[in-house]
């Protein structure tokens, strides 16, 4: 048995898994679509661990010498732009923004208020939304998303009762907004 090829002939399926999550992540990331989609909405990274997956499967079944040294280099030359990659997509899109709140309604229900910060390119982007639910099928409701420019911001994010969530911004001006049981905002917060 050819163990090599055998692997390679695994790898070609297992490139599918993150194109089809990319797809199915972009078409459900909606107002009050699964939280997983939303945190997995994140095509780019996706569709160059597809390339990577189906560049080792190249490496792995060819017997041509050329083909195995062209995915070879393929392979060395993608890692080394990915790592010089990583920064620029951290300051760009960060995947992986700073979990600012993650407060737990009061009544006790499956809900969650999140204030996330991520770094911008001048400017922090806060992205402020309630999950309702427990995980994988939490379900994701926005409250508010913008670019912080002086003075917006979060300053402070609490439930002030199980209807209705209070946020702070860096004016020291409250904002209260009604949420309804199922998670979604009832009000929109007007900054």
């Amino acid at each position: 048995m050819d163990i090599p090829r055998a692997a390679a002939r695994t790898l070609v399926p297992l490139a599918a898994v993150p194109v089809l999550t990319a797809a199915v992540a972009a078409s459900y990331d909606r107002p009050g679509g699964p939280a997983l989609a939303a945190e997995l909405d994140h095509p780019v990274l996706l569709a160059a661990l597809a390339v990577l997956i189906l560049t080792a499967a190249a490496l792995l079944a060819s017997r041509r010498p050329a083909v195995r040294k062209g995915a070879g280099l393929a392979l060395a030359g993608a890692g080394a732009a990915g790592v010089l990659a990583v920064p620029a997509y951290a300051v760009m899109a960060d995947p992986f923004p700073d979990l600012e709140w993650d407060v737990r309604a009061p009544d006790g229900s499956a809900r969650r208020l999140v204030v996330e910060r991520g770094p911008g390119l001048t400017d922090p982007v806060w992205s402020i939304h309630v999950d309702a639910g427990s995980f994988p099928t939490a379900r994701r409701w926005p409250v508010a998303s913008y670019v912080s420019r002086y003075p917006r911001g979060v300053l402070q994010a609490e439930w002030r009762d199980p209807s209705h969530i209070r946020l702070v911004d860096l004016d020291h001006i409250h904002h209260d907004l009604r949420i309804a049981p199922d998670g979604r905002p009832l009000d929109t917060l007007d900054w």
